[in-house]
């Protein structure tokens, strides 16, 4: 499934919302040189947020407060953090084949209206690059934990949009592993980002009919996606030429829109290699 998914999720939230384009994905992995580390993806909001808040204030004078505004019923300011270690039972028995990467995951959701600041954040600790393949595999499953009407879920996202969690997820896919490559590998001081895009927009197109995959271009027009490494050395060598290395060479970054990447034209591929 992989970035798949994502999407499917922002696509659920800008449907709620009925604003367009405001979204930024940006997937960062902190690599050791052992091949454990962080993985991160973060669905940057915050333009949805200025472009409710500029809506409801078109309202004028005699519209009711947060009127017009999907947030209103989240209040000014929030940050809350979603434990997966703190998951129902019920919930667990369904990662019996890899239990402790619940203990290891997390979700964050930070709202700053005065900052026009919406982000909503995983953060995965994971102990080789099959946990992360286990994350993109497993979202839907993932999701539905935070679906489950507990108090930290609905302290989250409250009332929004009428279906809070359920509402924002309802769009969710199947999940399962329906990949035939893996995203990523490492070995030997060497990280390869395997070329998904083409079997992901190929996986679209079958799962969702003319007018949903139209309708998700038209929501992300002017959407981003962006990949991060962060190495334990010094880069030596990396074979995507649109990759950008710091000045450090510590650090390789590739960003390209939503829309090339869901037409399969953006490439996500990279072998770098690295100094020990």
């Amino acid at each position: 499934m992989r970035l798949k998914n994502i999407l499917l999720v922002a696509l659920a939230f800008m449907s709620i919302t009925t604003f367009t384009g405001c979204i930024n994905i940006v997937e960062e992995i902190f690599l050791k040189k052992n091949g454990s580390g962080k993985y991160t993806m973060q669905m940057d909001m915050s333009g949805l947020l200025e472009m409710a808040q500029m809506m409801s204030a078109m309202g004028g004078e005699d519209a009711e407060e947060g009127e017009g505004d999907p947030f209103a019923e989240l209040g000014e300011k929030m940050d809350s953090t979603f434990y997966f270690k703190d998951a129902d039972s019920d919930f667990k028995k369904q990662f019996a084949d890899n239990p402790d990467i619940l203990d290891r995951l997390n979700f964050n959701m930070k709202l700053d209206k005065d900052e026009n600041e919406f982000l909503m954040n995983f953060n995965l600790n994971f102990k080789n690059m099959d946990d992360i393949e286990y994350f993109y595999n497993n979202m839907d499953k993932i999701m539905a934990i935070l679906d489950d009407g507990e108090e930290e879920g609905e302290d989250m996202l409250g009332g929004m949009g009428g279906g809070g969690l359920d509402g924002l997820f309802s769009g969710m896919g199947s999940g399962g592993s329906d990949a035939t490559q893996r995203p990523y590998d490492y070995k030997k001081c060497t990280l390869t980002r395997h070329d998904t895009s083409q079997e992901d927009a190929e996986s679209m197109e079958e799962e969702l009919d003319e007018e949903e995959l139209q309708m998700m271009k038209m929501m992300f027009g002017n959407a981003n996606y962006t990949t991060i490494y962060h190495l334990p050395g010094k880069v030596k060598k990396m074979t995507n030429a649109d990759a950008q290395l710091s000045d450090d060479k510590k650090t390789v970054t590739l960003e390209g829109s939503l829309i090339d990447y869901m037409e399969g034209k953006l490439k996500l591929d990279n072998t770098i290699k690295f100094g020990k």
